[in-house]
């Protein structure tokens, strides 16, 4: 896929590159060069994509730093419907996703925690099922209330500094400048789902008072249905055998709602006051049937899960802009929130991610092998009989699975609770020139976090008193949703789906636990409670503070020069307060940490020309060490065959930064850009994995966050952007944009070993071609990224990796009238999996596809 994906980019590149010649030769002309220096012109242009293009590219040409930007335009040309997937088209930026949509940021392939990801300028608190990294899941956020994105690949003083890769600032839309009602309607479709959803979207806005005062309200709403096959091979305890393949089979519904409210007044003095609100939420309804081969302890488990996992998301702040002393004050005050919590499932009582397990012995599978560590599959690659992509369910020919036979196993309550507060957030900047070269900017920042998390899973098996064990034959039982074509993208998917046994309904189940509740009896020692300890590192209390400070000047000595240069300092107080268990009792737990991280800068930028920029930057910048991986005490997961423990001690990462970067951009809409990059690294995070024993359950990883030795990042990033405005007719409306990076890192394990950085992928790219006539627009855009390490193991052979991953993606749009546009849009055309390997993409570890996605609607103007 990678050749492929590069074969397309060089294509697309040098066709576009001819432009300047063939333009010439048209009558057509590009930008020529000054012989005197020239201040940067804003480029001008119509058209529905090319509008946002050129509004884009005026922000980027203009900056003091090396700056992309994607317009709210650009993001509503193509199905990118939250926050995240709205910056996966730009340069060097890459997303994580899941269930297919788009969740984490991460620029120049670093881990998305290495990065900025703002809202107006300031980062938001996280919260979040599994992760507990500082990354901000988007996927709560639409795009539809986004007004553009800044992400910076090179920080000035006056940004926050903890963004190693950069700043992605994602600013919220304000006050238009003259009356605007704008709504929107769509129908969405799942193809893997086989439903349909809806889309709803409100913008209004206006000027009153002559214009002083103006406001904005708009919000959103986006229902869509989801399914997703995935296989799942668990690795037994040599690390590469196959102790249990699990098959899973969600299906869900997930709701977005976002809310975006701005007001401001404007003084005639050029003062001005506002405030801003903004509130986000997602919420997945999910149902998931998972049939699990247990090769090792000959049965098959039938697990029923069901939970609703909600995100919600909510702040605001107020500021203003004053005439003082010859320059501008700006100040803000703000507070935000964001929440993780499980719906009422099963009950009001127990929020939960609700499973009910019945197991079937004794099943006989056949064409095993025990090597010494059990009975087990193997992959070719291991010399097994076992392809990656058609793992047999190794069960007798003729098996069918006995509902009779099939007995209640256990009952798991797995609960997360996580919310986290920027209780203030506190910001002042005063700028002021000196004379027609220089300004001078001061600002100081306060933020004030607390982050309380909980966790414990609890099982319970049948109490014995209560008569005799329950069987899948005491239910009324039906199809899973999905059966009839689960994994049909794998021609082993038949096998699987002609054993699976019949389920119980989601509503059959939750009455019956009800009914039942006080018939289950705890399993304390199979359960991760406090009191065993297994819930200790996933449990506690974070207080934060953090102050910085900063001071910076911009000097343009003559129209072709900028200089800017400045110093930040952060100052982080942290103090955890969590509990770790010492010989059997529980103990309370006090640990804090505080630093200074000291963050100069140096960007300087010159004019070649009037449409050419050679831009070059020397910056320090830091991550402060996961909330998760500071945490005192511990946490298993039997799911997951996972025990991760924290450390309090960490120290932040460091990275000096240099960066260089080449612009030439064109009037008719465009730029070519190439430009390189190097980090030295100090002090990454990262976790080490072992395989061994926990609690009589062989292999479990051990992880656990430690800093490493100095490393270093480079690479390599180009940018093409044109118009091809040389061709005849029709072909003229046609335009590309494409854009790779390159990237490659290093830094020493605990053990010696060398290897990259964790979720580093050594490629990213984006193809795109559109067309633009000013009524009828459409592009087909294609997102690469490569393969990437999750977590370390022993040796190279078993890392695990996150698999190279290619999105295609379509949309269309055509104006009706001057007010109303119809649209189309189509993701993942191609039906792409999402998958992560041991080692070697031949040991797989996680395979999911997710099928083709569609939008159809209109937009209205009044």
């Amino acid at each position: 896929m990678k050749r492929a994906f590069l074969l397309v980019a060089a294509s697309s590149v040098a066709l576009a590159a001819a432009a300047p010649a063939l333009a010439q030769t048209s009558g057509q002309t590009s930008g020529q060069a000054s012989a005197q220096p020239a201040q940067v012109d804003d480029i001008v242009v119509t058209g529905a994509i090319v509008s946002g293009e050129r509004r884009a590219l005026n922000i980027q040409k203009n900056a003091d730093n090396i700056l992309n930007v994607v317009s709210s335009d650009g993001i509503g040309r193509l199905p990118d419907r939250n926050a995240a997937e709205a910056v996966q088209r730009a340069p060097g930026v890459a997303i994580e996703r899941d269930q297919g949509e788009g969740r984490f940021v991460a620029v120049r392939g670093l881990p998305s925690q290495w990065n900025s990801t703002l809202i107006n300028g300031d980062r938001l608190p996280t919260a979040e099922e599994e992760t507990t990294s500082r990354a901000t899941a988007f996927d709560f956020f639409p795009s539809e209330l986004i007004d553009r994105v800044e992400i910076s690949k090179a920080v000035t003083p006056d940004m926050e500094g903890d963004a190693i890769g950069g700043s992605v600032n994602f600013i919220t839309r304000t006050a238009p400048a003259e009356r605007t009602v704008q709504a929107t309607g769509g129908l969405t479709y799942s193809d893997k789902a086989g439903e349909y959803g809806d889309l709803l979207s409100l913008t209004v806005g206006d000027r009153l008072m002559d214009g002083k005062f103006g406001f904005l309200l708009s919000g959103t709403r986006y229902v869509r249905d989801w399914a997703t096959d995935n296989y799942e091979p668990r690795r037994g305890g040599d690390g590469i055998g196959v102790t249990r393949l699990e098959l899973r089979d969600y299906t869900g519904t997930r709701e977005t709602v976002g809310l975006n409210g701005a007001a401001e007044y404007n003084f005639d003095n050029g003062g001005q006051v506002f405030g801003r609100a903004i509130y986000g939420t997602l919420e997945d309804d999910e149902t998931h049937y998972k049939h699990r081969l247990n090769f090792a302890s000959n049965r098959v488990e039938v697990q029923h899960i069901f939970n609703t996992l909600i995100t919600e998301m909510s702040g605001g702040e107020i500021g203003g802009r004053h005439p003082l002393a010859g320059g501008d004050l700006n100040w803000k005050i703000g507070s935000y929130q964001n929440e993780f919590r499980y719906g009422d499932t099963p009950d009001g009582q127990d929020h939960s991610y609700f499973v009910v397990r019945f197991d079937q012995r004794g099943v006989g599978y056949q064409g095993l092998e025990n090597r010494g560590a059990g009975t087990l599959a193997y992959n070719t690659i291991d010399g097994g009989t076992d392809p990656a992509d058609a793992i047999s369910n190794h069960l007798p020919a003729g098996f069918q699975m006995n509902p009779a036979l099939t007995r209640l196993a256990n009952v798991e309550l797995y609960k997360v609770a996580v919310t986290e507060r920027d209780r203030v957030v506190a910001q002042v900047d005063y700028t002021r020139e000196i004379g027609s070269s220089l300004e001078l900017k001061f600002g100081a920042k306060y933020r004030d976090k607390q982050r309380d998390a909980a966790f414990e899973d609890l099982f319970y098996t049948w109490n014995p008193a209560a008569g005799p064990v329950p069987t899948l034959a005491d239910f009324a039982l039906m199809d899973q949703p999905g059966r009839g074509d689960f994994l049909d993208e794998l021609d082993i998917g038949a096998q699987y789906r002609n054993q699976f046994s019949q389920v119980v309904s989601e509503d059959d189940i939750t009455a019956w636990y009800r009914a039942n509740r006080q018939n289950l009896i705890l399993d304390a020692a199979g359960s991760a409670t406090l009191e065993n300890g297994g819930a200790l590192g996933r449990t506690f209390t974070l207080n934060e503070k953090q102050s910085a400070a900063y001071a910076m000047a911009t000097w343009r000595p003559d129209p072709r020069w900028t200089v800017l240069g400045g110093l930040r300092l952060e100052h982080t107080d942290t103090a955890v307060d969590g509990q770790v268990l010492i010989d059997g009792d529980l103990s309370p737990e006090h640990r804090s940490n505080d630093y200074l991280a000291v963050l100069p800068s140096l960007h300087v930028t010159y004019n070649l020309d009037a449409d050419t920029n050679l831009r070059a930057a020397v910056t320090r910048t830091f991550a402060r060490p996961d909330f998760g991986d500071l945490a005192p005490g511990g946490a298993f997961i039997e799911a997951d065959l996972e025990f991760a423990g924290g450390n309090p001690d960490l120290k932040p990462t460091y990275s000096t930064n240099l960066d260089l970067m080449f612009e030439r951009f064109y009037s008719d809409v465009g730029v070519i850009s190439a430009g390189a990059f190097y980090k030295r690294i100090e002090d990454p995070i990262f976790d080490s994995r072992t395989i061994g024993s926990f609690r009589g359950v062989d292999g479990v990883a051990f992880l656990t966050p430690a800093n490493g030795e100095p490393g270093w990042l480079y690479g390599l990033e180009l940018n093409l952007q044109r118009r091809l405005t040389f061709l005849p007719g029709a072909l003229s409306h046609v335009g590309v944009n494409a854009n790779y990076t390159y990237i490659q890192s290093e830094f020493e394990l605990p053990d010696g070993r060398h290897a990259a950085i964790p979720r580093q992928a050594d490629n990213l790219g984006n193809v795109a071609v559109y067309y633009d006539d000013g009524r009828l627009s459409g592009r087909l855009a294609l997102n690469y990224k490569g393969a990437f390490i999750e977590e370390y193991g022993s040796d190279a052979a078993s890392d695990s990796y996150y698999g190279e991953y290619t999105s295609l993606d379509f949309n269309l749009a055509y104006d009706l009238t001057d007010r109303v546009t119809l649209f189309g849009e189509a993701s993942n055309l191609t039906d792409e999996k999402l998958f992560y390997y041991l080692g070697d993409e031949d040991r797989p570890l996680q395979v999911e596809y997710y099928g083709p996605r569609f939008l159809a609607g209109v937009k209205a103007r009044f």
